[in-house]
């Protein structure tokens, strides 16, 4: 599972794992008549449960069914909502938001990779997503500054968005050599800065239930804080 999701995670393709991928790679779901690719283990028709709803539900809705949640994360075969064929940085974003409420380390490593990836989706250009829940409009906010913070790690190294996948040791050393002032710096939206913080603080639990001691604690996300949000600083690097 976990290495079929990150394959599907690093292509423009969204064939959800468990299903072989369709050759149109850019293809993000099938309508109600069916894939536009037969998959290898025979007939297939979709169902509801195939695809994902955007947006997901809230975080506290999440946490109280987190089982439960997570077993119809695996089973969707798309990563788009039925009748998308195209998938987008808001899309990503939302499905970055459930993999961090859940805490589940390695999808949401894998889903900032992904990202990453996807060169033309600037961190400040995703749309605001104008969310009605305060809960959830906070946390994707967060989600924001999360990937903000992530990519520029990768750019203090000397890392572009635009680069091969491989490149030679002489171009790594030009690269570290590049001034910080022509570095390509990904900034938040605006609307992520601009959204308030809660009224009543939100606490998120790690995966095994651990719960931070406060707002105090050094182990607490410091952009999270900001919106009041109380969750275990994530494990934001990736190669």
């Amino acid at each position: 599972m976990r290495s079929s999701l990150l394959d599907w995670l690093r292509k423009p393709s969204f064939w959800w794992p468990g299903r072989r991928r369709p050759a149109d790679c850019h293809t993000a779901s099938a309508s109600s008549a069916g894939p536009p690719h037969t998959p290898d283990d025979g007939d297939y028709s979709p169902s509801p449960a195939d695809y994902p709803v955007f947006p997901p539900p809230p975080p506290r809705s999440i946490l109280e069914n987190q089982t439960q949640y997570w077993e119809g994360i695996t089973a969707r075969k798309f990563g788009a909502p039925e009748g998308v064929f195209e998938d987008s940085s808001l899309f990503a974003l939302y499905r970055l938001y459930e993999f961090l409420v859940l805490d589940h380390v390695i999808d949401y490593r894998n889903c900032l990779e992904a990202f990453w990836r996807q060169r033309n989706w600037a961190v400040q250009d995703i749309p605001d997503p104008k969310d009605g829940d305060a809960e959830r409009y906070a946390f994707l906010a967060g989600c924001t500054f999360l990937l903000l913070r992530s990519f520029n790690e990768r750019v203090a190294l000397g890392l572009r968005r635009d680069n091969p996948s491989l490149i030679t040791p002489e171009e790594a050393e030009a690269a570290r050599n590049v001034p910080d002032h022509l570095r390509p710096w990904e900034k938040v939206p605006e609307w992520a800065a601009a959204v308030t913080p809660l009224e009543d603080t939100l606490v998120i639990p790690t995966l095994n239930g651990t719960l931070l001691t406060g707002k105090s604690d050094s182990k607490a996300d410091p952009d999270f804080l900001e919106k009041n949000i109380l969750l275990w600083k994530p494990h934001i690097s990736f190669t």
